[in-house]
């Protein structure tokens, strides 16, 4: 568990770093290249784990939360190369990193050597990042749609073109690994439990998910809904999205 603790170590720092930079801005740089280091460190630590197992790393939700967390920590960073503003808000990111991280402390290593149950679990993984990130492009949508309409340019903006973009491919996305989900997960269930499906919660519950999206994916694609509604549509399937992360389980 050395390397969690430094990765923690090192989002303290960033936090520490970012919250001082309102006053001291060149700490910014200090900041950014702690948030960086606590990453590698956590994702070595995954990587280890994953070659140490023959499989994907986690068997819980504490895992699952974890890679998830960080998941989206990545996306930001990634993004704020190319829009520098998103760096005002690295104690936030550091902060989804620590708990993030935390998170992997009490995780139970995954007994499932199937290369289709990896699968499915990462494509599980992925079709929720792009769930929730679709749902912060909306929410950032709803913000600077405001601020344009009220002509207030000042603070955080970004190009709506860049915002509506991200909405689609994160919701096409998040369609196209639901379905990979079901697929890996049925062809895993036939050679675990020797039938394609079973009625487990956690699996009826990705159907429902499949199913919203495709209903959303598609209407966008035939340009029968509007763009705030599309909007709307996306924020609401996160909403789901949590509820099911947070409250349905699997029933084996």
């Amino acid at each position: 568990m050395f390397m969690p603790l430094l990765s923690i170590f090192f989002y303290f720092l960033s936090f520490i770093f970012s919250l001082i930079s309102n006053t001291i801005h060149p700490l910014k740089r200090f900041a950014l290249f702690s948030l960086i280091t606590g990453l590698i460190f956590y994702a070595l630590h995954i990587l280890t784990i994953a070659i140490k197992i023959k499989g994907f790393p986690f068997a819980d939700v504490y895992g699952f939360y974890s890679l998830l967390g960080n998941g989206m920590l990545t996306i930001f960073l990634l993004l704020s190369l190319k829009q520098a503003q998103i760096q005002n808000y690295l104690s936030f990111l550091a902060l989804l990193g620590i708990l993030s991280t935390v998170l992997v402390l009490p995780a139970e290593l995954s007994p499932y050597k199937s290369p289709l149950y990896s699968l499915h679990i990462t494509s599980a993984l992925f079709s929720y990042f792009f769930s929730l990130l679709g749902a912060a492009f909306s929410i950032v949508k709803f913000f600077v749609e405001s601020k344009l309409k009220h002509r207030s340019l000042e603070g955080f903006f970004l190009p709506l073109y860049l915002i509506r973009n991200g909405e689609r491919i994160s919701i096409n996305l998040a369609f196209v690994f639901f379905t990979l989900t079901l697929i890996f997960g049925s062809l895993w269930s036939r050679s675990f439990f020797g039938t394609h499906w079973i009625s487990d919660p956690k699996l009826v519950y990705v159907l429902f998910l499949w199913f919203y999206y495709a209903i959303l994916v598609h209407l966008n694609l035939i340009k029968r809904i509007k763009p705030k509604n599309l909007s709307y549509g996306i924020v609401v399937g996160a909403l789901f999205s949590l509820l099911g992360l947070l409250f349905v389980r699997h029933g084996f």
